[in-house]
């Protein structure tokens, strides 16, 4: 009996693990209404893993094209996946929604997660013909650490050294028309300050916030800094925040729309009950109700 594996692998098709765009994307159906493509890659570095996106796009009788929301998880910069958030309320909403796997902490910090963020959204506006997105109406999501990355992305006005050139379209803009930020960190040199008292296991995921931009680097924490990128261009925001947050202090939030509002940007800030970091209430209807409206009043109707 051999316990060789090359019987076994003999008719793989190595096409994605060479060049993955030479592989055709495969369609699922996991929600209902909704064309589902799993582990779309949008950028190939050299003698890297492969970047990947899950795209998720209600039907549509009439062929027209679909808002889309790019959705960033969270998870501290030191972990988290694409499947993670609380964004699949959007779909029945009639919003398609890329969700985004970035590189993480361990593999690089300020401000190359948000070059990936950002190589995502060119891709979705690359393909959105392909697709049937409507690559006008983009909108950006994002929690905790996403929040930032998304923030920054939309905050970022094409700066190259923000949203980098990762990707096959490095021309093409990142920009985005409206982003939502759920309780994401705004100002590393006042996170301390900011939380709420927190635990030891909140500390310790505290240490990994400010190890993406670390605090005895100061230099480097302030130009980390989201309220710094406000204008007056900047894309209308949503920002929600739990009043018991316990490791990503409301503080922060509030910094962020502060400077949105005197930069003259649309802002708003919704402080959100008894709610603490990653709370289910941010994926209840009132949050959920409360974002339709954000969007539509941005976006105009989903059609949905």
């Amino acid at each position: 009996m051999t316990t060789h594996a090359a019987p076994q692998l003999a008719g793989l098709d190595r096409r994605p693990t060479v060049c993955p765009e030479l592989a055709a994307p495969r369609t699922y159906r996991v929600f209902d209404g909704v064309q589902s493509y799993f582990e779309l890659p949008y950028a190939v570095l050299p003698g890297f893993r492969p970047l990947v996106l899950d795209l998720h796009v209600p039907e549509r009788s009439a062929g027209q094209p679909v808002p889309v929301v790019v959705y960033a998880h969270g998870g501290g910069f030191v972990g988290g996946t694409r499947t993670m958030g609380p964004w699949a309320f959007l779909l029945a909403a009639g919003y398609a929604v890329a969700s985004v796997d970035y590189r993480l902490s361990g593999e690089a910090r300020f401000p190359v997660p948000a070059h990936d963020v950002a190589a995502a959204v060119r891709w979705v506006r690359a393909n959105a013909g392909h697709y049937g997105l409507d690559q006008d109406r983009l909108a950006g999501f994002g929690s905790s650490a996403g929040g930032y990355l998304m923030s920054l992305v939309g905050l970022a006005n094409d700066r190259s050294d923000l949203v980098g050139e990762v990707g096959r379209t490095p021309e093409l803009s990142s920009r985005l028309a409206a982003v939502i930020d759920h309780f994401a960190p705004v100002d590393f040199l006042r996170l301390q300050e900011d939380a709420l008292e927190p635990s030891s296991d909140q500390r310790a995921s505290l240490s990994h916030f400010l190890g993406f931009a670390p605090a005895e680097q100061p230099a480097e924490a302030e130009r980390a800094s989201l309220c710094s990128y406000a204008t007056a261009t900047s894309p209308p925001f949503l920002i929600a925040h739990g009043d018991t947050d316990g490791l990503v202090g409301t503080g922060q939030s509030r910094r962020l729309h502060e400077a949105l509002t005197k930069a003259g940007t649309r802002a708003e800030l919704v402080i959100v009950p008894n709610a603490g970091h990653n709370s289910p209430e941010f994926d209840q209807p009132p949050m959920r109700a409360r974002t339709l409206a954000f969007l539509s009043s941005v976006l105009g109707p989903s059609g949905a």
